[in-house]
Formats: structure tokens, sequence, C-alpha cells
């Protein structure tokens, strides 16, 4: 989506409502793998104080790419804490950071598909997962593919997507045979099943920023509540 777009949308957002000026919205960018997280936080904090809260859901590595063109974002929910530290390279002020979660990476398949006796068989057939040359998510699944000494046999059959969630539906809707994804992705889906546990990523952290603008605290303080993470089935941080 473009800044032109999500300035538009705040225009919007902040406009009066017969003759009352509600209060400015909170933006909130955050990676497609924590869409549930982010959006139960945004609702939550709507009812709790009134103010509205926009949710923009990406890769992480394209939504950083928005924010340090100038995209109005209040929060970052970042997949990989590396595009945290790039947007800090790029003079984005980023006022405050925490690690909120970790993540396993799983394969699915649909629903009925079983679990698979090992990955190669777990593997088969057109496999979709994140584009690994810079979703976080296809970074992660292609590290673990090639610790299993799997890559090379699975990358003429991949499937590279816009982001994780993109991934999960193409299996979902039978576009391809598997998906690699995230645990608590295949645990919100009623169409498709986990076959088979990859050996870990290094390192899959999931980070929450609060960028240098007058707004966000709120929501900032609530994605950092562990239950809200762990409740949609993401590992606790470190």
């Amino acid at each position: 989506m473009t800044v032109r777009f999500w300035l538009a949308a705040l225009v919007v957002g902040s406009a009066s409502v017969a003759g009352c000026e509600p209060p400015p919205a909170t933006v909130v960018f955050a990676a497609a793998s924590t869409t549930d997280v982010a959006q139960g936080v945004a609702r939550q904090v709507e009812r709790e104080t009134g103010r509205p809260v926009i949710v923009n859901v990406g890769a992480t590595s394209t939504l950083a790419r928005q924010v340090q063109q100038g995209a109005p974002a209040d929060v970052f929910v970042a997949a990989d804490p590396g595009w945290v530290d790039w947007l800090e390279t790029q003079g984005v002020a980023v006022r405050q950071r925490q690690t909120v979660a970790r993540g396993r990476l799983v394969v699915v398949g649909p629903k009925g598909s079983g679990p698979a006796e090992n990955a190669r068989e777990a593997l088969r057939g057109r496999v979709a997962l994140a584009d690994p040359s810079h979703v976080p998510a296809g970074r992660y699944a292609r590290q673990s593919l090639v610790a299993e000494g799997l890559w090379a046999e699975v990358e003429p059959r991949a499937v590279a997507v816009g982001d994780v969630r993109a991934a999960l539906a193409a299996v979902e809707v039978g576009a391809v045979d598997r998906a690699v994804v995230y645990a608590s992705d295949a645990a919100r889906s009623g169409r498709a099943e986990v076959v088979w546990r990859l050996r870990p990523a290094p390192d899959v952290r999931f980070e929450v920023a609060r960028l240098d603008t007058d707004r966000g605290d709120d929501v900032y303080r609530a994605l950092l509540r562990p239950a809200v993470w762990t409740g949609a089935g993401f590992d606790p941080a470190p």
C-alpha cells in the first residue's frame, strides 16, 4: 500500500463526526503473521480509550520500507528485529523497542493430510513460502531447509509469495501442496494442518517498536503483554 493511501486513511479517520472532533488515530504497521494479535490489541485499546486504531499488515520488509519513506506509523510490529535496526540506520527515530515473542516453523498441508514420516515427504509437491529474498518468514524457512539438507531439492518447486499468511492461504485454497509457515499461523487455520515441524531456524523473534510520535503508547504497552502472544500460539519471549 502506498504512503498516500495511508495519509488519506488518516484524514478520513480524523474527520469530524456530527460536529465532534474524534481523537487522532493510532496507526500500527504489523507483520502479516501478527495480524490476529495486532487487530485484537487494536480493538481492546479502542474500547478502553475511545481512540481509533488503524492496523496495516504486510511483510515486515515491505512495511519497514513504507515507514522509511514517510508512512505515518506510530507502532511497528516486526517479525525480524533486523528491520527495526535498519530503520534506525535510515534515520527513523525509535522511541522504545522490545522483543515480545518467538516463533517456530512448520510445514502445513490441506486438512486431512496427516503427519509425514520425514521432512522430505512433508515437503512434496509445490511448496509455498514467503519470499526468502526479503521476507523474514521466507528467510527463516530457507535457513531451516538448508539445515535439513533439503533446500536445493525444494527450491525449484518453491512458490514465493508476499508474506506468510499468503503462503498459508495458498494451501487452504489448493493452489499448492504444502507451505512453510509459523506454528501460530497454522493454529488459526481450519483448512490446513501441520504435517511436519522443521528444525528451528536461528533466533526467530518478534519485536514491537514505538516510533517517535505523540501516539501509540497505549497500543505499545498492550502489545508487551505476554498473554496476547502465547494465546495466539507464539512462544514466550526469551
